[in-house]
């Protein structure tokens, strides 16, 4: 007999398999006191089932013979090592125990999906080895003869993950180690990628045990699978690897990868050559679109962003530039994170270029944060008592919303640069508390309207800050910061720039090198219809009913451990504010948030970045990790990966990284940031 390492073996323990409960008694083993799916065994002293594989097995599995394996194919799990009970099943008269826990594991498991970790136990005294499983958790319904494929997901963009191919990088398919057989299919982002020969991967042991390299992957091909559709024929999501319908995928998705397949380098885009680069179509000159701006939509603006990026040497995701778009639109306050020089500042300027805003003529205000400041007088001035004069601070901030005020249809953005530098909280306390309000009640107090001040025809006793003023900070994270408050974060939203590959940078640079940037009067437009394009209306019918279901278990999970920390119901209006203003995406484009996606984002930036803290106070609710082969097992984690919720509401998949991210700090270090 073959006798395995014990690297191997724990290889082999560190992958999932889908399966079901055998329920034919000509193929159960004689091991238990009756020919049952679930039975106890005497001999075993425990409750044993039975449960025949779906999905692929460990390569070492799969090549042991029938008779190596007592002539049977199943796993065979030992509830005392693969269930954990519930309170009420804990405890009890023995006999009594037995049959409820039974009877519990029958309502469970029959008829059901069943996830588990393989575990290969071998006795080399007796020259046999055996089937086991770890640890099971109850998936959705088993329909008779479905079979499922393990698909590895891929958690970089399509972009940076096919510079990766192209380069033979190693890539690091956790959930999916060496111990099991190539995979054919990988899944990234919206894109199943397919057409990969198994002789292709090349294991990379010196990396580590999840590291493969593709080689020659000029064969490879994608397809672009909508969420939902994606959604339906998934049957367990773990984040890094998914179940995928074995018709689905070996029928549906292959037909369409070799017929409207694009290769690896190729986008939907593709056919943008130098002429087509060329932004110097009609729809961004309003003297050929008759003035009356009908042709002009959101993505137009969006793609002129992008391209006005490409003219100044950066790259950013189209998602984070729709991200930023329609967080703007929906909220008064939003910030940019992320590393120092990934172009937070530049960001936000371009977008207030695009809108045609410029510093002379202070529509636009770039306001770089100082230590030194402390209080609001800091940044808007203060009344001199003893000259009865309204003294303006330095910044030019009062002087820029008294411009805001008195110019309502004009867009105005305020541009606070490393804006925690100094405490926010105390300099910006009183914008904080007025952003939130209705726009007639928003108005900044200077001074007391009793004061004595002789320049009041000019600084007024308060400022009206109207629905024209966009507000965007940008933050790093380092020593020389300070940290975010929850009522902060309560009334921002913080997004986090995907940081772009150099070569995905260097290739998109050379692609648009030949742009013509031709928006002689498109800035103007742009600027003219961005307040039509807000909605500002709070509307909760906007909602359904599953969805307010699953926002009250979300809620609920959180507010048990912090009442502060849950979701408020600003969240849920400011959540309506930014799926109601998501841009119209045209047919076929790549510039798309979905409704789904946008759940999805909006509960990682608005949510999730107020859950930090010591392990002993977030280690039910988020879980710990040590290695990235794992996954969290606390209860958010388990919340966003329910079947129905991913079917019904969002998979989820930025704000569980992020989970992942804060496990990890967890297990590490036993604090969450």
């Amino acid at each position: 007999m073959k006798i395995y390492t014990s690297k191997i073996l724990e290889q082999i323990k560190g992958n999932y398999i889908v399966g079901t409960l055998e329920t034919d008694p000509s193929k159960i083993p004689n091991l238990g006191d009756s020919l049952e799916a679930i039975t106890f065994s005497q001999q075993m002293n425990d409750i044993i089932f039975y449960v025949k594989p779906l999905s692929q097995e460990p390569t070492e599995i799969a090549e042991l013979s029938q008779q190596q394996l007592n002539k049977s194919d199943l796993y065979i799990g030992f509830a005392s090592k693969s269930i954990e009970w519930p309170i009420d099943f804990r405890y009890g008269n023995d006999s009594n125990l037995i049959q409820r826990r039974i009877d519990y594991l029958k309502n469970k498991m029959e008829g059901k999906l069943l996830l588990f970790n393989p575990v290969l136990r071998q006795q080399e005294s007796k020259e046999r080895v055996h089937k086991n499983l770890g640890e099971v958790t109850f998936e959705g319904d088993y329909i008779s003869g479905r079979e499922y494929i393990a698909v590895p997901r891929i958690l970089m963009s399509p972009e940076e993950f096919e510079d990766v191919l192209l380069s033979e990088k190693p890539l690091n398919l956790e959930s999916y180690n060496h111990a099991m057989p190539a995979p054919l299919f990988l899944l990234c982002g919206e894109y199943i990628y397919g057409n990969i020969l198994d002789n292709q991967w090349k294991v990379d042991s010196s990396s580590n045990e999840s590291a493969r390299v593709i080689i020659a992957s000029n064969n490879i091909k994608k397809v672009k699978i909508k969420e939902s559709i994606l959604n339906e024929n998934i049957c367990s999501d773990r984040g890094k690897i998914v179940f995928i319908d074995d018709q689905f995928i070996g029928e549906t998705v292959s037909d369409m990868l070799n017929f409207e397949g694009l290769k690896i380098g190729e986008w939907e885009e593709k056919d943008r050559d130098s002429d087509e680069s060329m932004i110097t179509k009609e729809k961004l000159h309003p003297e050929s679109a008759d003035a009356n701006n009908n042709e002009i939509t959101e993505i137009d603006f969006i793609e002129y962003l992008e391209m006005k990026a490409y003219k100044k040497g950066l790259v950013y995701s189209k998602e984070d530039l729709i991200n930023f778009h329609t967080s703007l639109k929906s909220s008064v306050f939003t910030i940019l994170s992320g590393q120092s020089g990934t172009g937070k500042t530049q960001l936000a300027i371009l977008y207030a270029e695009s809108l045609g805003l410029t510093q002379d003529d202070k529509t636009v205000l770039v306001l770089p944060v100082s230590p030194s400041y402390t209080e609001p007088g800091d940044i808007l001035g203060y009344l001199n008592p003893s000259s009865g004069l309204f003294v303006s601070a330095e910044t030019g901030l009062t002087d820029f919303l008294i411009h805001a005020q008195n110019n309502p249809k004009q867009t105005h953005m305020l541009i606070l640069d490393e804006m925690n530098l100094s405490q926010i909280e105390h300099y910006f306390s009183p914008f904080l508390s007025l952003l939130e309000l209705n726009e007639e009640n928003r108005r900044l107090k200077l001074y007391s309207s009793g004061a004595i001040c002789h320049n009041n025809q000019v600084y007024t006793s308060s400022i009206q800050l109207r629905n024209n003023l966009i507000i965007v900070g940008t933050m790093n994270v380092d020593e020389t910061t300070k940290d975010l408050s929850d009522r902060l974060l309560d009334r921002s939203n913080i997004i986090t720039l995907r940081k772009q590959s150099f070569s995905i940078i260097k290739r998109k640079l050379e692609e648009n090198k030949k742009i013509e940037l031709n928006n002689q009067g498109a800035e103007d437009v742009y600027g003219q219809m961005y307040i039509d394009w807000k909605i500002t209306s709070n509307d909760w019918s906007h909602f359904s009913e599953v969805e307010m279901n699953f926002f009250d278990q979300l809620d609920s999970l959180i507010s048990n451990i912090s009442t502060q920390k849950g979701l408020s119901i600003r969240n849920i209006m400011r959540m309506g504010l930014y799926i109601q203003n998501l841009p119209d995406f045209k047919e076929d484009s790549d510039y798309i948030i979905d409704r789904s996606k946008a759940i999805d984002l909006f509960i990682k930036q608005r949510i999730i970045t107020k859950i930090r803290g010591s392990i002993e106070e977030y280690e039910e609710l988020i879980g710990t990790v040590s290695s990235n082969d794992e996954i969290p097992t606390g209860d958010l984690f388990n919340l966003l990966s329910d079947r129905f919720v991913m079917d019904n509401i969002s998979s989820f998949v930025v704000t569980k990284e992020e989970l992942i991210r804060k496990a990890r700090e967890l297990g590490n270090y036993g604090y969450a940031t």
